[in-house]
């Protein structure tokens, strides 16, 4: 039986009135969603924690023995910018891990560093610049723009006021990008269209799941039609109500062939492998790359089962295929 350790790094919140540490719940039931699709498809399952001090996770991983790591880490200790860090740390052991490895992760969390190869790969992706902290927004792309923060993702940062429309919008929301969460900004030119996310397994040869629309049907006028953070994380909000994928996109076969080919392109560019999103807006129906997802959300009632379950594959079988992507 093929043993597989589960890595995951938790995000404390704080202590509960006993004292012991709140860890954000999301991931911890991503893991479970997980563990229990591999015992589903056959696999002995172990689960264990990354943190800072990788040294109680590497006793774990020599006791198991695991032929495949099953990376769950969207970070370590809290800090997203070291998703790549948990990659790089199987492969300098030589644990072999499912999904992308330290370079594609670490490319892609750098927002302009992706959208540079990309352009330089004659991908159309909106015209860009970034804003190191305490610099103004100089010979910016034009207006209207969406400002977000250059090394965050799960849409951090994103919220109605990321769309400027004037100079002083600009300004104030680049100066919010740095003094809130201490990194550049990227200032990018809104493309105001319909949006797009495929979703695709593989290695060499990816395989696209689906092509799904992101419809924000029913959302207020005043809001600007943007994936947001609330869209992903508060169901109090207008954008989580109103912001529902449509799968399959209700689209002619002309604009899917050119959304899998420029998504399949990406996936070379990037040296991307295992699983993978890559993010339109399209204009004229012309796709343009708003963001590169490695290793997206994997969680059972996540947008990357959803597409596996429109190509007929079920949860366990998305997850061993993952697996067996990594035994490659």
């Amino acid at each position: 039986m093929i043993r597989v350790l589960v890595a995951y790094s938790p995000t404390r919140l704080g202590r509960d009135k006993a004292g012991r540490p709140r860890l954000e719940q999301h991931i911890l039931s991503t893991v479970a969603d997980v563990t229990g699709a591999l015992k589903e498809a056959g696999y002995r399952v172990e689960t264990a924690a990354l943190g800072r001090d990788p040294r109680r996770f590497l006793a774990v991983a020599r006791r198991f023995r695991p032929k495949v790591v099953f990376n769950l880490c969207e970070g370590v200790a809290g800090a997203a910018d070291l998703e790549k860090n948990a990659a790089a740390l199987f492969e300098l052991v030589r644990l072999r891990c499912t999904g992308n490895g330290c370079l594609a992760l670490a490319v892609c969390l750098e927002k302009a560093m992706t959208k540079r190869l990309l352009r330089a790969a004659r991908i159309d992706t909106p015209e860009f610049l970034a804003v190191p902290p305490g610099q103004e927004p100089e010979g910016h792309p034009g207006l209207p723009a969406i400002v977000k923060p250059a090394l965050a993702d799960g849409s951090v940062g994103i919220t109605a006021r990321s769309v400027v429309k004037t100079q002083a919008a600009l300004r104030r929301r680049v100066q919010h990008v740095h003094r809130r969460f201490r990194q550049p900004a990227l200032v990018e030119r809104y493309v105001a269209g319909r949006e797009f996310q495929v979703a695709m397994v593989g290695n060499q040869q990816p395989e696209v799941l689906a092509v799904a629309e992101l419809s924000y049907r029913g959302l207020p006028r005043s809001l600007p039609r943007i994936c947001s953070f609330s869209a992903k994380w508060n169901p109090a909000s207008p954008y989580y109500r109103h912001t529902n994928p449509l799968l399959p996109a209700p689209v002619p076969e002309t604009l899917r062939h050119r959304l899998v080919t420029a998504a399949t392109r990406v996936w070379h560019v990037l040296g991307l492998r295992g699983y993978a999103r890559v993010d339109f807006r399209v204009r004229r129906h012309r796709p343009f790359v708003v963001d590169v997802n490695p290793n997206c959300d994997i969680s059972a009632d996540a947008g990357l089962a959803r597409a596996a379950r429109h190509a007929g594959m079920t949860y366990a079988q998305l997850c061993d295929r993952i697996v067996r992507l990594a035994l490659e």
